[in-house]
């Protein structure tokens, strides 16, 4: 007698969970690789430079360290001394003072924060406005606390910034979080301090948390005018908190560094659910932040040169073949509308450009309902490489116009 097959269903919240945008599109390149095919991935932000040596110095030393064992577990808080960095850098950076104990916490990257803040103040039905297009580990993140999203639309005419008056009174009222996220991913669009000064005044008046993501502040390209923070703005730490990165700035992306500042009261009770599901950072990794954060920012001045060069020449090439493109401010993306013979069509695009030439973008309605009719381009390839997909962009059977 043959055994029925012993199946213990998921939740109802993890089986209604979309396909994530870069497992798809990871898909379509592990089968072309395993074909044999060339496969210029262009799809995911996965930086293509290294870290700065006193960055790897400072993790091998702290492995060398015998005074201390990082190779035990590491406080649910963190290291003091890379609390106290971030309280510093934030200073430097921002003229922003902190509180390192209560006003500061390492993260296991920002992907990590954002989800574990969110399960900290999302209870189900609750309503969260994440405007998009945006990161899509926001829409993950929200529907694993079975929270309600509203996207709020982000207008290429405004430079992908968030306009007040696209968010319903209804929906303001209700809402429990905002997520802001400039520099922005995917589109490059950066703010100005005026608004965030009306995000603190809008959360105020309809008692929203505002999560501000600055996981790009340090890849604007005009040196005159370096992106802000929230937390700039007097009263933001009664009502929001920021979540940084160091993997795009420092080139730290699987390291797996990241931060949290603002409000005490959300930050403790991050630290709270994150006791319960992590022991903070390896520390080593916690002491090699220490280093990326105390050092010279070099390399993050050579992250914003390097980008600017690949979008200039990248921009430029696609334009001459057709495509309507503009130059961002920020951020080591390009984001364009497909051409005109696709329609809106974004997946199909994305598609035919891969089967055509073997060059993976992202397709914009990954991003959200407002990046329909775009895609996007990450600026992980050098300048020999960009003219090689530009080649083969022209020479596909493809017509852009």
């Amino acid at each position: 007698m043959s055994k029925s097959k012993f199946v213990v269903p998921c939740a109802d919240r993890v089986a209604q969970l979309p396909p994530y945008v870069f497992a798809t599109i990871f898909a379509m390149k592990e089968q072309a690789l395993a074909a044999g095919r060339e496969v210029i991935d262009l799809g995911v932000g996965n930086p293509d430079g290294r870290p700065s040596p006193d960055v790897m110095e400072a993790l091998n030393a702290a492995m060398a360290d015998e005074s201390w064992n990082c190779h035990g577990y590491s406080t649910f808080k963190g290291l003091p001394r890379l609390r106290e960095a971030i309280a510093a850098w934030y200073f430097e950076r921002f003229g922003v003072g902190l509180d390192a104990e209560t006003e500061t916490l390492p993260l296991i990257g920002s992907k990590e924060g954002l989800a574990n803040l969110m399960r900290a103040y999302l209870n189900a039905g609750d309503t969260v406005i994440v405007p998009t297009p945006c990161y899509p580990a926001y829409f993950g993140a929200a529907r694993l606390c079975e929270a309600e999203i509203f996207e709020a639309p982000l207008r290429e005419e405004c430079g992908f910034v968030l306009q007040w008056r696209d968010i319903p009174a209804e929906v303001a009222d209700r809402a429990r979080m905002l997520i802001l996220n400039y520099p922005h991913n995917p589109t490059g669009g950066a703010c100005d301090l005026a608004f965030y000064e009306a995000a603190v005044a809008w959360a105020r008046k309809h008692q929203v948390m505002l999560v501000s993501d600055i996981a790009y502040s340090e890849l604007g390209f005009d040196p005159e005018q370096a992106p802000p923070s929230l937390l700039q703005v007097p009263g933001a730490r009664d009502v929001g908190v920021e979540i940084q990165s160091l993997s795009k700035s420092h080139n730290l992306a699987g390291w797996r560094i990241g931060f949290a500042a603002g409000a005490a009261e959300a930050i403790g009770n991050l630290g709270r659910v994150k006791s319960n599901v992590d022991f903070s950072l390896f520390g080593g990794v916690q002491m090699a932040a220490v280093a990326a954060l105390e050092g010279d920012q070099k390399v993050c001045a050579g992250n914003r040169e390097l980008y600017r060069k690949r979008l200039v020449r990248l921009a430029s090439g696609l334009s001459k073949l057709g495509w309507q493109v503009t130059a961002p401010p920020a951020t080591m993306y390009l984001w364009a509308r497909i051409p005109a013979p696709w329609g809106d069509d974004d997946f199909a695009f994305v598609r035919d450009v891969f089967d055509a030439t073997g060059v993976l973008l992202s397709p914009g309605s990954g991003f959200g309902a407002h990046g329909k009719g775009y895609a996007r381009a990450s600026l992980v390839i050098d300048e020999a490489r960009i003219d090689h997909v530009l080649g083969l962009l022209e020479a596909a059977d493809l017509t852009w116009k």
